[in-house]
């Protein structure tokens, strides 16, 4: 058969590559999808030029594609996409190679595709003749930094597949922190929080290193802007280790500690913790061996889009040396980001640099001002502020407290939190986003996933009100569990800010559940409502003022009269629909037990408590097989450790 006969029999994918990967990455995908969609033969054909005499469906940069739009309004590493596909005949594309990818992605979810999870049982799939397929769009995205940073308990695989959903829903970014995110491969391999599991023996630095570079491997693949390290730096140029949060074993001798923070009258570990230690940042020589550090790290990572110099994780551990006081932290934080700028300049690299107001740094520094904002990028890491209320809520913003040094107390509020970045932003032009962490702790104390959908949905649309030109999310990979709700509200807003919160959450259920999804939302909203009552910010609190035993009393029966509708769902032909009801059925389970354990303790029966949450405990260790791809039980567990021993209380 002639070349042009087979094509008349099968379907064809051109594409203009230009030898990119990810262009190239786009049109495979794009042909798997639609064999799996039309139980039919397709190809992808390459080509140098577009000739429209030859049918089927163009896939290529807009600039290669007749009657693209330009998107003048852009630039070509901001994301836009244009679909112009009739009967299944037309093109896709977008303003650079991850562009391409997503306009893929979206001309699938408009013929009926959804990934409501990471792995393939998350996907639906449809079946349908691509003929009848007609689908225009042209969008640019709302944001244009829109990622995920990698946190709690993983494997390779929670990574990778993390990394692929991320870019089938819109997301452009992925944030390896540290520089081998030992710590979060550790919890996973070595199964620090579950004592029913035996660690893997060959886990170790170097398999570390291995996985990072895996995902790096996907990261490239989907032309994904890559952000790293952050921690580690005010250690690594002094040759202490910093790959988590752990203690540091070996004593440190006097020639590097004198480059340490003075605190107390000494110059030593804080808290024997390496990369919670501040440096004295007025000594010339400390900063200089940091910023060799950094400089020679840029130089031998060329692939980091984005490289974040953190100082310490700990905070009123400032140095208090008689020179140090003279200064601010910011305008020494600011003098070395404007000595890294210079050097980097020097050795011609053009890393860009994100520098976080964060801890002490919230307050903006008094003298010094980034000279080259093309540079830099800012991100603003609100930590302590509340999840019980939005961005787009809060109330009048208040003046900034004065600083005092190593006594600050961090706000607490959404205001408290904004008042730091509008007084940043006055003296900084360049770009910025919301580094948060919703689904750090916060999503652990809403079982039904809507509240914190929705305080996701309120900031991101609130951004661009303050100045900022997107988010990344400092979270668990695993915050699946129920479902995955919130995870698509954070990339379809990042997308487009003027969606409905009705409308996503609608979609998504009926992706997830099926026919019954709208009934799966309705109780998934009633039970994070309920949640929200019993205020488990400060439970302490709320249950000296309140017995709350009606409370409990409808959680007991929403939960009981919802279990039907789950067992009427078991068993779904549909692989997403079946996995989505049966963590639905596990859900249930443990929030029933979860919930007789917070009764008692809003009695006043903290040891009754503590014990029946041991019992918890380890029924999650035990079933973590069974829920781990969406469920990260070290961190669950771990956020009610601390809750049930009342630290949080």
């Amino acid at each position: 058969m002639s070349k042009n006969a087979d094509l008349l029999h099968r379907g064809c994918v051109h594409v203009i590559a230009h030898d990119n990967e990810t262009i190239l990455f786009a049109a495979h995908e794009l042909v798997q999808y639609l064999k799996a969609i039309t139980a039919s033969g397709w190809i992808v054909q390459k080509e140098e030029f577009c000739n429209e005499r030859n049918e089927g469906i163009w896939i290529g940069l807009s600039a290669d594609l007749p009657n693209a739009p330009r998107f003048v309004s852009g630039q070509t590493d901001d994301d836009a996409v244009w679909i112009d596909v009739s009967c299944g005949k037309g093109s896709i594309s977008g303003t650079n190679p991850r562009s391409v990818l997503m306009s893929v992605y979206r001309f699938l979810t408009e013929i009926g595709c959804r990934w409501v999870r990471p792995g393939v049982d998350g996907e639906i799939v449809p079946k349908r003749d691509v003929e009848h397929c007609t689908v225009k769009v042209q969008e640019a995205a709302a944001y244009k930094y829109r990622g995920v940073c990698i946190e709690g308990a993983v494997s390779v695989k929670h990574v990778t597949d993390m990394i692929d959903w991320m870019a089938k829903v819109g997301f452009n970014s992925y944030f390896i922190q540290f520089r081998e995110a030992y710590f979060f491969f550790e919890r996973w391999y070595k199964h620090l929080n579950n004592p029913l599991k035996s660690p893997s023996g060959d886990f170790n630095v170097e398999t570390a290193r291995r996985f990072a570079a895996a995902a790096k491997r996907e990261i490239r693949k989907r032309g994904m802007i890559y952000q790293a390290v952050g921690h580690g730096w005010t250690c690594t140029p002094f040759g202490i280790q910093g790959l988590s949060w752990e203690k540091w074993e070996h004593e440190v001798s006097s020639e590097i500690t004198r480059y340490f923070a003075q605190v107390d009258g000494k110059r030593q570990l804080w808290q024997d913790i390496p990369i919670n230690t501040e440096l004295c940042y007025s000594n010339v020589e400390a900063r200089g061996k940091m910023i060799e550090e950094i400089v020679l790290y840029a130089s031998e990572n060329p692939e980091v889009d984005l490289l974040h110099v953190w100082l310490s994780d700990g905070f009123n551990n400032q140095c208090e040396c008689e020179t140090c006081v003279l200064s601010a932290p910011s305008d020494l934080y600011v003098l070395l980001m404007n000595e890294l700028d210079q050097a980097l300049t020097a050795r011609g690299l053009e890393t860009r640099i994100a520098f976080l107001i964060y801890h002490e740094l919230l307050w903006p520094p008094k003298r010094e001002k980034i000279m080259r904002p093309d540079r830099f990028v800012l991100q603003f890491s609100p930590i302590t502020r509340t999840y019980r209320q939005s961005f787009e809520t809060m109330g009048s913003v208040p003046a900034i407290p004065p600083f005092v040094r190593n006594r600050v107390e961090l706000p607490l509020t959404a205001e408290g939190n904004v008042s730091f970045l509008q007084a940043w932003k006055k003296d900084f032009p360049g770009d910025s986003f919301d580094f948060d962490y919703h689904y750090m702790w916060a999503h652990q104390r809403d079982p039904g996933y809507v509240h914190i959908a929705r305080i996701v949905y309120e900031d991101i649309r609130g951004l661009n009100r303050l100045g900022l030109d997107g988010f990344v999310s400092c979270q668990v990979q695993r915050s699946f569990f129920p479902s995955g709700l919130g995870m698509n509200v954070m990339a379809r807003t990042l997308w487009n800010k003027e969606l409905e919160f009705g409308e996503i959450a609608e979609d998504y259920f009926a992706a997830a559940y099926g026919e019954d999804g709208r009934l799966v939302l309705n109780y998934s909203a009633e039970l994070s409502k309920l949640y929200f009552d019993l205020h488990l910010e400060n439970a302490a609190a709320v249950r000296k003022e309140s017995a709350l035993s009606s409370v409990f009393d409808e959680i007991y029966s929403l939960i009981r009269e919802f279990e039907p509708v789950i067992g009427k769902n078991a068993r779904q032909a549909n692989r997403c629909h079946d996995s989505s009801w049966r963590y639905l059925k596990l859900h249930a389970e443990i929030w029933t037990e979860m919930t007789r354990i917070l009764e008692q303790l809003y009695k006043g029966e903290d040891e009754q408590s503590r014990r029946m949450w041991e019992d918890t405990r380890a029924m999650l260790w035990a079933i973590e097989d069974e829920c781990h791809p969406v469920l990260d039980v070290y961190n669950f567990v771990g956020v009610w450790d601390e809750f049930f021993s009342l630290k949080a209380l």
